[in-house]
Order: structure tokens, then sequence, then C-alpha cells
């Protein structure tokens, strides 16, 4: 096997960044289109922002690295192999099944949930499977980033995607939805095909792909009986299912305000409160001596639920709007639960800990430096620079030219919070034709998950494919015919939306 490039490439494409800033002046919008001189990265500057992207993008960081261990610990269990080698056999044969299975859920998560390299906590599990199916490391990138970005361009109600230019362009969900429904359906058809069509004609080449598959592992009681495996299982799924219903966009999606309500209402309980009312009743009641006890409750307040979760808990923690940062301590606490349910001594413990940070290190500095490319272009701000003249060509809204604008803008802004609020404001001052705007978001988020599959700062990609030990060019050479595909058929429902 060929060495794996893909750090080179994510280094690469800094060092084409840093000297853009020194070759390009800074365009900013500001009242209007903004040009100011140059903003060069200087040698401090250099080490500097990943210093940053570790402070601000960190937790995307540590998130990586605690999936890494809560597998270490699975794989520990013995159950992690026991459920791959089960779902590996039954889908034996039933390759159309499972692959639409797959394709179709991961990718209806991600257009409601708006998961990218948040998928990383089902990577290991479904290279397992897929591996022990008998394909091959290509097959499972192309399953789980090929998802991302199928989910991305039919995204329908995910907060972290169409949520975010949304806000920006003030459009509705509902703007669309229909075509963006489409754009979901027919890329989980072509994604299933071109994964079918690859495996039906074998274009399979198996290398080292044993290390990713989890070692068989049993594990007793003291008497010799062996532990049930439902419990880990019970608790992987749990995890799962607590993220994905965490994510939906409940509040301003559907209007559902339920659980937002119920978490306010607990952080805001205090404990003291149904004190002070006794004490205030039984004083009222002839008691009088409990007065200035009832005075002193009600003068006082003990958040006690608040107090008990911590603050990292906030107010914006309600169920729907949670992050990374809450399933990473969910998963730290799934982990516990595993260690503690099988019996891992600590010593055991650690060594997993040290495994798990081995297997997802390369991951996880790959997604940071992929941030460090957003801050470098977020101080030195040549993104502009570059686009202003394509969207200068014609006079307002240009379905060509705002694609690869904000395909380019995509690959330096990586996040789509970043592409929405640094690209849009722009965008809007050049097209006044607020009917346009629907589509611009829809091609805002077709560009977005364009830009997943093949740029070399695209989260998703990144994680996925360092982990799986693929080079950077092997994944163009194979991916280059779907992204093709999607682009069409992306270009063939913009015409459309401008005839109607």
């Amino acid at each position: 096997m060929k060495k794996n490039n893909t750090l080179k490439v994510v280094l690469f494409a800094i060092l084409i960044t840093y000297l853009l800033t020194w070759l390009l002046p800074i365009t900013y919008y500001y009242g209007g289109v903004q040009t100011d001189a140059r903003i060069p990265v200087g040698l401090f500057d250099i080490f500097n922002y990943p210093i940053m992207s570790i402070g601000i993008f960190g937790q995307s960081v540590i998130y990586i690295i605690i999936v890494g261990i809560f597998y270490s610990v699975f794989e520990k269990t013995g159950v992690y192999r026991k459920v791959a080698d089960k779902i590996a056999k039954l889908f034996k044969g039933k390759e159309i099944i499972f692959f639409l299975t797959v394709v179709t859920l991961l990718s209806v998560i991600v257009a409601f949930c708006g998961f990218g390299y948040e998928l990383v906590f089902l990577l290991p599990l479904l290279a397992a499977i897929i591996l022990l199916m008998g394909y091959d490391k290509l097959t499972v990138a192309i399953t789980l980033i090929g998802s991302v970005a199928v989910g991305y361009m039919g995204s329908l109600y995910a907060s972290s995607v169409v949520g975010n230019y949304i806000d920006q362009l003030s459009t509705s969900y509902s703007d669309l939805i229909w075509f963006r429904l489409i754009m979901l359906l027919v890329g989980i058809a072509i994604l299933c095909f071109n994964i079918l069509w690859r495996i039906k004609k074998k274009d399979i080449k198996k290398d080292d792909d044993k290390e990713l598959i989890p070692e068989k592992v049993r594990t007793v009681f003291k008497k010799g009986k062996e532990k049930s495996s439902w419990p880990a299982i019970v608790v992987f799924d749990l995890v799962l299912v607590l993220m994905v219903f965490s994510s939906i966009n409940f509040v301003n999606a559907f209007g559902v305000t339920i659980f937002q309500t119920f978490h306010e209402k607990v952080l805001s309980f205090d404990i003291l409160e149904p004190i002070s009312n006794l004490l205030n009743f039984l004083s009222t009641h002839g008691l009088k001596f409990l007065s200035g006890l009832s005075k002193s409750a009600a003068g006082a307040d003990y958040l006690i639920f608040a107090k008990l979760l911590g603050s990292a808990i906030t107010s914006t923690s309600y169920l729907g709007n949670w992050t990374v940062a809450e399933f990473s301590i969910v998963i730290i606490l799934a982990t516990i639960v595993l260690a503690l349910i099988y019996h891992i001594k600590p010593s055991d413990l650690l060594e997993n800990c040290k495994d798990g940070f081995k297997k997802f290190a390369l991951p996880a500095i790959l997604v940071l430096l992929a941030y460090t490319v957003l801050i470098t272009t977020n101080y030195s701000p040549i993104v502009l620079t570059i686009v202003n003249p394509l969207m200068q060509i014609t006079n307002g809204f240009n379905s060509i030219w705002l694609s690869i604008t904000m395909f380019v803008t995509s690959v330096f802004y990586v996040d789509p919070y970043y592409i929405a609020g640094m690209s849009l404001p722009y965008v809007m001052g050049i097209i006044e034709d607020t009917s346009t705007y629907p589509l611009i978001e829809f091609i805002c988020q077709a560009m977005q998950g364009l830009s997943a599959l093949i740029a070399p700062t695209s989260l998703v990609l990144l994680a996925v494919i360092s982990y799986l030990k693929i080079n950077y060019t092997t994944w163009l050479k194979t991916i280059w015919k779907f992204f093709l595909e999607l682009f069409v058929v992306a270009f063939i429902l913009f015409i459309i939306v401008l005839l109607i």
C-alpha cells in the first residue's frame, strides 16, 4: 500500500492559504464591498493559528478522541466484535438491503440533524461490519462520506446546515422543501447504485484492513460464565438515539418547545421554594415563630438541579440543541458504565484510553488543521477577493457563478455557520431580489455537500479517510464520478426552480 498522503495534502492546503494572504488584498462586506491592504500570515501566526483552533474548536477534537476511547473499551467487553459478526452474517448475500438501509438511515439523520464528522461515532462499527462482509475500506468511506454529502445537499430541517442559511437569508424551512427532498432521495439512490455497482464489479482491493476489525474477546465472571452482551448493546444504542434525538431542530423547524420548557423548569427549580411556602403556611396558621425562617427561606435560592448538573449544562442545552460538547459528556459516561458493568480494571481502562487515543489522534489532528484554514481566512479575509470577480460577471442572480462562489467559500470556511455568516451578507448585497433567496439557500447547502466529498478541508472526509488510512488521491480517483453525478442532479433541480 502506498504511504498515506492525507496529512501532506492538508498541510499543503494550509500553505496555499498562507501564501494567498501574501498575494491577495483582503475584501469584506460592510454596507458594500470593501477592499483593503493585505494581512499576510507572519512567522508567529503560522504557529498561533493552530493554537487558536484548539481554543475555539477544541471540543471537536476532544470529541473524536473520546469516540476512540469509547470504542477501545467497547472492544474490551467483547460485544463490539460479536455485534459486528452477527450483522455481517445477517446481511451476507443481502448487500442491496444492507447498503440501502445504511445509506438511507445515515442520509436522513444528516438531513434532520446536520451531522458531519459527528458520525465518526458510527465509523468503527460500520467499518468492522463492511470489512467482515468481505468489502474494503473504500466501500466504508464511500458509504459514510457519501451519506453525509447527500444529507447536506438534501438537508431538510438541520439547524446546523439549512438553519444557518435560513437565519441569514430570512427564508423558511418550508421553502423549496420538495426540491430538497427530491435531492435527498435521488442522492440516496445514486449513492446506493455506485456502491452496489462497485462491489458487483468486484473493484475491491484487500490490504491491511485487519487492524480495523476488533479482536474477539471473551469476558467471563469469576465462576466462568460468559458475560451477557445486552448491557453493552443497550448502552451503545442509548448513546446513538440520544445523539440523534437531541439534535433534531424541534423549536425552530417544528415549533415544539416542550423540551426547551422542561429544560428551563428543571434548571430553575429552587428546592427552597416549597420549604419557604410550607413555613409561610405554618406561620400564618398559628406557628408565628416560624415567620422568621419563612422570610429567610424566601430570600434565598438553591437551584438544586442546576448545581447538580453543573455549569456545562446551560439554558441552551435542551434536547434539540445539543452539540459535540454534550455528546462528549454522554460518551464519557457511557464508557465509564461499560467499564463498571464488565469489570474492566483501572489499569486496563488506562491502556484502553491510550489505544483509543492512538487510533484517533490523526483524525483529530487533521480536523484541527482544517479549522486552521478557517482561522486564517477569518483573520485575513481573502475569500471574497477570490469570488467577487465571479459574482460581478453578471448583474444580479446567476446560479453558475453563485454555485462556484459557495463551493469555494465552503472549502475555506469549513463550517456552515461561518460559510453562511461570512458569505451571505455579501451575496445579499449583490443580489437584492429576495424571491431568489430560497434558491440561494438551496445552492448553499448543495455546494456544502459537494465540497464535503472532495475538499481537502472537509471535516468528515479527513476524519474518515485518516482513520481508514486511505490516500486522499486514491479517494479522489474513486469518488469523482459520484461527485459529477450529484453535481448534474443539483443543477437540473436549480434550473427547474428557475423555470417555475
